[in-house]
């Protein structure tokens, strides 16, 4: 047995050997690849992407390393170099009120300089300020649907409609058809005293 296992370490050093050795024994061929190539122009960058003078505006404080940079030094005026984008519009010094009460061509409602989420959240804050129950109400569509809100017990069909038109919403309120009617301007005014401005 001890021969059997000396053969058979023997025959697998060699096989190991000849292995590793197999690959060098064969010619490898090598492959110029510098023998075919042709030589190209030097890439040349486009003159609208080269580099400008370096901006200051967007310059790191302290990015040397020398010193740690303070919040203070990102938010100071940089006024060596000025901006390059042209002046805006001047702007409105004198603001019109986010929240107007008007009448157009014989209607009356509410204006408010604000988008439709906001104007509908207010409005409901400001029908329960004012104490007057909301039945039901239909956010798709823009509707409150109001309860009897009619001082002479008689039954009324009131409902307060949230409209937006590029970020400015109005905010009317009719009795049936009627945009006119006593009750709709009763609960439009307590709609616009009640309404957070």
């Amino acid at each position: 047995m001890g021969n059997t296992m000396n053969t058979r370490n023997i025959v697998v050093g060699m096989v190991a050997i000849t292995l590793l050795a197999g690959c060098s024994i064969f010619e490898r061929k090598q492959v110029d690849y510098k023998a075919g190539a042709v030589e190209a122009p030097a890439l040349e960058v486009p003159p609208d992407l080269t580099k400008s003078a370096a901006d200051q505006r967007f310059a790191i404080p302290a990015a040397d390393g020398t010193q740690v940079a303070k919040y203070s030094d990102f938010t100071r005026e940089k006024t060596t170099e000025p901006c390059a984008l042209p002046a805006s519009a001047p702007v409105a010094t004198t603001a019109a009120p986010a929240t107007q009460l008007l009448m157009v061509g014989g209607v009356r409602f509410v204006l408010v300089t604000e988008p439709f989420d906001r104007v509908w959240r207010k409005t409901g804050l400001a029908l329960e300020k004012a104490g007057i129950a909301v039945a039901d109400m239909d956010r798709s569509k823009g509707i409150y649907f109001l309860k009897n809100v009619s001082k002479d017990k008689k039954v009324a069909d009131v409902q307060v409609s949230v409209h937006e038109t590029n970020g400015v919403s109005d905010i009317t309120v009719k009795e049936g058809n009627d945009l006119n009617s006593k009750e709709a301007s009763r609960v439009l005014d307590a709609l616009f005293q009640n309404l957070e401005k």
